[in-house]
């Protein structure tokens, strides 16, 4: 069997087939869609396109006007480490207490990408934005209220000037309370006056990062915890690791000069939530796991492709394009994106979202559809034989060890049956 397989290759889709488009719209600059790749061997995308030439090619030739294809790495949207959707704080999560003096916390873990150039964390300050009370925003223009901080959607506008009472903060907003009785988000620096804060944090917070089993850091990296936000993510960043793709690491996270009232907090979870790593206390492991994601600078894309140079299928209304099989992307997360060329690109865009639940997302922080593009990428790689044949025997045994009767007496048939086909084979070359 292992060699009837050899060089055997197997093909597949990352769905059955091209989603159905619920509407279009018109790409001025770039278009991304995150996905999840189930397989190495990336070779083929089709993306859906309204196309308006009366020919095949002249279609393509005014449609596509030096648009082009890339796919890339998108770690950041790995859903394999801790630290998930941006907005998510589980209550099954809770904060380390104090980084003080000697303590030194930290995780091991490995990098799925390459070019790592950060650690990121959640940290909370224990107040030290603001405290609750009355704040005034700044004279001027109406200010925005999300609903969420960042890029939650706007919920309301208030007057320049206007007076509210500040809740807390997150990510650098304060959480304020609306007549309404509900709650909101309103950047920091849109404020002329804010509540005192509850404390000062004023220490810096240092990172070292170690491949795992060496003692000398290869990285680190220092915040103040100043310019640390309450209940917020925090980012160590350090020079990239190119070669970083599936190497095992180690972070350590101290504060040497912190003390009670004049320190941070990071977060961490109780359970094993991240197996391919151990949460380490003083260099010892410990249970649960820090929630945690490596950073990574962007590399070259992985697949470039001229739109010009694409095959527009009549059938499934999509540019079709092919390239040399990519490594390293099975169970990764990928980014597509079109850039337009000269003019707008028309593109479809569908309700159905690929594995991983992401929308589309369009350049200048423009307000897209609800749903993802309409695009399909195929896959070609070779058999694992070795996987397969272990599979079929680990299967086989599996079954033999449920039931041993049935598969003794399956094995005295086939001992019977080879016997009897190698007595008739040799008494027909003897002519009996």
């Amino acid at each position: 069997m292992s060699w009837l397989l050899a060089g055997c290759r197997v093909e597949h889709l990352l769905t059955a087939e091209l989603p159905g488009a619920a509407g279009s719209l018109m790409v001025g600059g770039t278009v991304s869609q995150v996905f999840l790749s189930p397989s190495d061997g990336l070779d083929r995308v089709s993306l859906g396109v309204v196309p308006p030439g009366p020919t095949v090619r002249r279609a393509v030739d005014s449609l596509a006007s030096g648009a082009t294809l890339e796919i890339h790495y998108a770690p950041e949207a790995d859903p394999g480490y801790p630290d998930g959707h941006f907005h998510d704080w589980p209550a099954e999560h809770a904060w380390l207490g104090e980084l003080v003096g000697d303590r030194e916390i930290g995780q091991t873990f490995v990098s799925r990408y390459p070019n790592l150039d950060g650690i990121t964390l959640r940290v909370a300050t224990f107040g030290a934005d603001l405290s609750p009370g009355e704040g005034q925003l700044r004279e001027g223009p109406a200010v925005p209220v999300r609903r969420l901080p960042v890029d939650g959607e706007r919920v309301i506008e208030l007057p320049g000037g206007s007076t509210v009472w500040v809740e807390g903060s997150a990510e650098g907003w304060a959480q304020v309370r609306l007549e309404d009785g509900q709650v909101g988000y309103v950047e920091l620096s849109q404020f002329s006056r804010l509540p005192a804060p509850s404390r000062v944090n004023d220490r810096d917070v240092v990172l070292h990062l170690y491949r795992e089993g060496e003692a000398e850091p290869i990285r680190s990296a220092t915040i103040n915890a100043s310019e640390m936000h309450d209940n917020s993510h925090v980012t160590f960043r350090f020079e990239p690791l190119p070669d970083s793709m599936g190497v095992r690491y180690r972070f350590t996270v101290a504060s040497p000069e912190s003390t009670p009232g004049n320190a941070v907090t990071f977060r961490y979870a109780d359970g094993d939530v991240y197996p391919d790593g151990t949460r380490l206390e003083g260099g010892d492991p410990v249970e649960g796991d820090l929630i945690f994601r490596p950073a990574y600078s962007e590399g070259e894309p992985l697949v470039q492709v001229d739109l010009d140079r694409a095959v527009l299928s009549g059938q499934t209304q999509a540019l079709e394009a092919s390239f040399a099989p990519v490594p390293d992307t099975a169970g990764r997360a990928l980014r597509l994106v079109v850039r337009a060329g000269h003019a707008p690109l028309p593109v479809t865009w569908t309700e159905q979202l690929p594995e991983g639940g992401h929308q589309l997302q369009l350049s200048g922080g423009q307000e897209g559809p609800p749903g993802a593009l309409v695009f399909n990428v195929g896959y070609q790689a070779d058999v694992d034989v070795g996987a397969l044949v272990a599979g079929v025997v680990h299967h086989v045994g599996r079954a033999a060890r449920h039931d041993p009767a049935f598969f003794a007496l399956y094995g005295v048939a086939l001992v019977g049956t080879g016997g009897w086909l190698g007595w008739a084979a040799w008494r027909w070359r003897d002519g009996r």
